[in-house]
């Protein structure tokens, strides 16, 4: 009987030291995880902001474009800016048709990857 006991014991140490995914038959490798964190993020999406005296408003108009094109084309999931993946972002003078800067306003371009918000 404490033959039994001790031979119980062993086996629940022994499956307490594995790690969850052998636990429960799975095994989790690394390519598994990589391509978990890849179907987590989207394509690049470039995003043009409307032209603004404050770099700050230019900003703003730049993520709200880049939110309407996500929201478009991947849905509530990822719109949310604080888990994108910023590739580019950049502020520049203004400029119309001839090449012109207009009135010293600043337009920004930003391109980001979005990331799905699991918060959902």
């Amino acid at each position: 009987m404490r033959f039994l006991a001790v031979l119980l014991a062993l086996a629940v140490t022994a499956t307490m030291s594995l790690p969850a995914s052998a636990q429960h038959g799975r095994k989790s490798s690394q390519y598994e995880r990589e391509r978990e964190a890849r179907s987590a993020c989207r394509e690049p999406v470039r995003a043009a902001g409307d032209a603004y005296y404050v770099i700050r408003s230019a900003r703003r108009s730049a993520i709200k474009r880049w939110q309407e094109q996500v929201i478009n084309a991947h849905g509530e999931r990822f719109i949310t800016w604080e888990n994108a993946k910023v590739v580019e972002y950049h502020c520049d003078p203004a400029r119309v048709g001839g090449g012109q800067q207009v009135w010293n306003l600043k337009r920004c371009v930003i391109v980001a990857r979005p990331c799905r918000n699991d918060g959902f």
